[in-house]
């Protein structure tokens, strides 16, 4: 049986303490109330969910005190997400309803509300007992931020903090009602009381009198009647003063369980087994006896030991010529216990947490418990007889001030929320609540007030919107602060017949900073680029920090693209000074798209999405520029989104193919490996898609993982197909993008590779460039080493583009360089270029390396590669790129390349 369908006699107990706990706050099927209706909207708005609840568990039924974006008040019991989530202490949280076998099929998900999402956090009554939750909900699988289900938590730790204040209220209009009630019942009981015993006792001496006059008159045979006495209320006595009882009535014998044979026999102190008590009575007979009355309380022994507490009265009498104390019993039990409830409840008042006051009509306090001093600052003296007012200083027009004055002439309960203030003047929130407390006769005389401190709360909320509207990296802007200011902007635009600019700003290389020098050199960069940028602006503008390393901007009141053009070059200017952090000097540049209201677009997201797109068309143009929207830039944007969809799909449908550029020995002129090199043609399209093209946007997108693995297994399957068909074996060397290099998963990855096609791994050789392995140099020196461990050759691509250290470049386990195509293009047109290509030569030399020359295309080239010592070379002079089929050829041909 699982846990939910506890059908024990522990269950049954659990959910019975649960219903007995729930009846005492008396808060089922009331009507909605704005103190949990503000804490569901808040919980909504801060977890960004269309619904919530507050929902407390019955016998039966799940009932909603408060519920956003639900239109039922309560479901069956079986069916509740709440019955789980209080057998939680934590956060009960189901991402994903439809995929969880425990809710896939209830009600609630298959059919409206349709919930797909749920977060609950229980509502822990004082006791411990579990009542209900407070939970959010949607109809799309998602998750909370830490900040979210921390929110979660204290929200619901308020809603059980609002619902003992509405059992305390509710109890408290009672007790107040019941304490007057009692006091003043108490009152005309002590009065009647008086009267009554004074009204027996004068009965009681007349008697005497009329007792002494019969004993004289009728010398002293008569006796007194005992109608007299048993008709009196209460207990009758007369005793002598030795105690001994004399007169009596029915009653006495009757509460004390005694006979009349009994009581003759009695002592007036037998009837008091307590010490204490039996010492106070003796010392009241004997002021009886001495001053002429006394009364004293004390607690009548009967028979079976039942104490009850009596009031007694007594009076001297003569009685046949001695002194006797004639007396008389009021049980007073019903006012001992109303004395104890007012004194339990005045102790639950002191010892409240929440600041009690009690006030005349006015509003004028005659009470107030020891919070209202620690909460407020002020002592009870300065306290007492002052108008609660006081407490708002000069902040009297407030909502909840106007509310609470019209609750009061109602003589209504009223809930509101008010700025209260110290006595040292700090601002202090209160949840206040105000209710009438009304008498036997319906009509008010006093109110009762609750201040619930919810300062707290109140700073939680202030710093959720500081992190909403905030970027606590760098203090700018957050995205949601500058959508709502572009939207302010574009209505002052409307009004004035002006113009506001949007702009996207994205650091050019900031990440190959941020993965080589560390994020806490990144996270500073960027604080440093956002006090650039916030100097650039004025101030009626506003930068935000768009994400990672992107920056968006509004700038309103703009004319004309000629001004913007002016801010944004001193922006590039500004950014391309350089950066000094922790000894690191480097530079950046960026890439700036805008877009304009009305021309590129009428609302917020429409500019921002047209400026996104400039700003990639100034990185398509070489970086470092500013861009204005087109519509043709629309246009591309379109293309680049179908060119993307159709990358994705494009390794299920096998349309990539390897081709192959062979690497000359310029030694002998003969093939000495090949590079591998992808090429894509898409379905139904029947053209080439450039490399060019598609490679950059397979690195943003992450796809140049899965498509460079396929390239690593297929070149190794290639070339061991081309070994076995009798050919001389050769080396293939594969390009490694710089996300698919993972330090812990890329020696791995070529394993797997090997094993797979049965390729020897010196046969294997790996292209990285230089920017790569300078990322993280100490790391990658360390699987650099793995992958030589295996026997598989390592080149630096592209050399002399990058930043290599030549301290590092001694420690990498490499066996070529490669000299980049742009130094041998011009390598006998540009000095410079044939400098740089010596250099190369000769520093790859003298560390022990090979090296090769790519994009050879003329015997100018060719012959000063030769001279110079390069070893190997590749490019259009022999052969471009092949298809697999096409290599065998060539190598069956044992083509080769005149070198001298």
């Amino acid at each position: 049986m699982s846990e939910m369908q506890d059908f024990s006699s522990e269950g049954f107990l659990a959910d019975g303490i649960r219903l007995e706990t729930l009846a005492q706050y008396r808060i089922m099927d009331t009507a909605p109330e704005s103190r949990f209706d503000d804490l569901v909207t808040l919980v909504a708005k801060i977890c960004d969910t269309p619904m919530a609840i507050m929902s407390l568990l019955d016998e039966n039924r799940q009932w909603f005190k408060s519920r956003i974006g639900l239109d039922v008040s309560e479901t069956p019991k079986d069916i509740a997400f709440c019955r789980h989530t209080i057998q939680q202490d934590e956060v009960f949280v189901v991402h994903d309803a439809c995929a969880d076998p425990e809710f896939a099929q209830n009600p609630l998900v298959t059919g409206a509300p349709y919930i797909r999402f749920y977060a609950g956090a229980p509502l822990i009554a004082r006791n411990g007992v579990r009542l209900g939750s407070l939970a959010v909900l949607d109809r799309v699988p998602r998750d909370l931020s830490e900040l979210q289900m921390t929110a979660l938590r204290v929200l619901s730790r308020q809603v059980v903090a609002q619902l003992e204040l509405h059992r305390n209220l509710d109890e408290l209009t009672k007790a107040v009602a019941e304490r007057d009630s009692a006091a003043a019942s108490l009152h005309a009981s002590h009065r009647n009381l008086e009267y009554r015993v004074a009204e027996r006792t004068s009965e009681l001496n007349r008697a005497n009198a009329v007792l002494q006059d019969e004993f004289e008159r009728r010398a002293r045979e008569a006796r007194l009647s005992q109608d007299i006495i048993d008709s009196l209320p209460g207990i009758v006595y007369v005793f002598d003063q030795e105690g001994r009882f004399l007169r009596w009535n029915h009653n006495f014998e009757k509460v004390a369980g005694y006979t009349s044979e009994e009581m003759a026999r009695a002592h007036a102190l037998d009837f008091f087994d307590s010490e204490n008590d039996r010492s106070l009575v003796e010392r009241r007979i004997a002021d009886v006896l001495q001053n002429g009355s006394a009364a004293v309380e004390a607690d009548l022994c009967t028979r079976d030991g039942k104490r009850i507490p009596y009031y007694f009265n007594g009076a001297r009498i003569t009685l046949d010529g001695r002194l006797c104390v004639s007396g008389m019993g009021l049980d007073i039990t019903q006012r001992r216990l109303d004395e104890e409830t007012l004194r339990l409840r005045n102790r639950a008042i002191q010892a409240s947490v929440n600041a009690i006051i009690i006030t005349d009509l006015e509003g004028n306090i005659e009470y107030a418990n020891p919070a209202f001093e620690r909460i407020t600052g002020y002592p009870l003296p300065e306290t007492i007889g002052r108008n609660c007012r006081f407490l708002q200083q000069d902040d009297t027009e407030q909502p909840g001030v106007a509310a609470l004055r019209s609750a009061i002439l109602r003589r209504e309960e009223a809930s509101v929320l008010l700025r209260n203030y110290r006595k040292d003047g700090a601002l202090f929130w209160n949840d206040v609540h105000i209710a009438p407390v009304r008498g036997a006769d319906g009509i008010a005389t006093h109110f009762v007030g609750v201040l619930n401190d919810i300062t707290e709360i109140k700073h939680y909320e202030k710093e959720l919107e500081r992190q909403a509207n905030v970027d606590t990296l760098t203090d700018l802007a957050s995205r949601s602060l500058l959508k709502e200011r572009i939207r302010e902007g574009i209505a002052t635009a409307q009004l004035f017949d002006a113009s506001v600019a949007v702009g996207f700003l994205d650091l050019d290389n900031f990440k190959f900073i941020n993965d080589s020098l560390g994020h806490n050199i990144g996270d500073q960069l960027l604080k440093q680029v956002a006090r650039r940028l916030v100097g650039c602006l004025r101030g009626q503008d506003t930068i935000a920090r768009y994400g990672g390393d992107e920056f968006a901007f509004v700038l309103l009141g703009q004319k004309d693209e000629k001004t913007v053009a002016s801010l944004m070059e001193r922006i590039l200017t500004t950014i391309e000074r350089p950066f000094d952090i922790e000894g690191h000097r480097f530079f950046v540049s960026c890439s700036i798209g805008l877009s304009f209201f009305p021309k590129d677009g009428r609302d917020v997201d429409t500019l921002l999405r047209n400026a996104d797109v400039a700003m990639y068309r100034a990185k398509e143009r070489g970086r470092n520029n500013f861009q204005f929207y087109t519509p043709a830039m629309n246009r591309r944007a379109t293309e680049r989104l179908s060119l993307e969809s159709k990358l994705r799909q494009a390794l299920d449908d096998d349309e990539f193919v390897l081709h192959y550029q062979p690497k000359i020995d310029l030694r002998t002129g003969k093939i000495a490996g090949t590079e591998a090199l992808i090429r894509w043609t898409p379905a139904h399209e029947g053209r080439l898609v450039s490399p060019s093209t598609f490679i950059p946007l397979a690195e943003e997108t992450g796809l140049i993982v899965p498509i460079g693995e396929w390239v690593l297994y297929t070149a190794c399957a290639h070339h061991k197909t081309l070994q076995e068909s009798g050919l001389r074996p050769m080396r293939v060397a594969v390009n490694i993008s710089a996300r698919q290099f993972e330090p812990q998963t890329i020696v791995a990855t070529v394993r797997e590779a090997l094993v797979a096609s049965g390729l020897d791994a010196n046969l294997l050789e790996l292209e990285l460039t230089e920017s790569l392995v300078m990322q993280n140099p100490e790391e990658i020196i360390k699987v650099l080493h793995d992958l030589k461990d295996m026997g598989v050759h390592l080149a630096i691509d592209d050399f002399g583009t990058g930043y290599s250290s030549l301290s590092y470049l001694q420690r990498f386990p490499v066996d070529r360089l490669k000299i980049d195509q742009s130094f041998v293009r011009d390598i006998g047109n540009d000095p410079n270029d044939a400098i740089i290509a010596r250099a190369i030569i000769s520093l790859g030399h003298s560390l022990g390396l090979a090296v090769v020359a790519e994009g050879v295309s003329s015997e100018e080239q060719l012959a000063f590669l030769r001279d110079n010592g390069c070893d190997e070379m590749q490019g259009y002079l022999f052969s471009h790129a092949v298809p697999v089929d096409e290599l065998k050829n060539m190598l069956e041909r044992d083509k080769k390349l005149a070198v001298n």
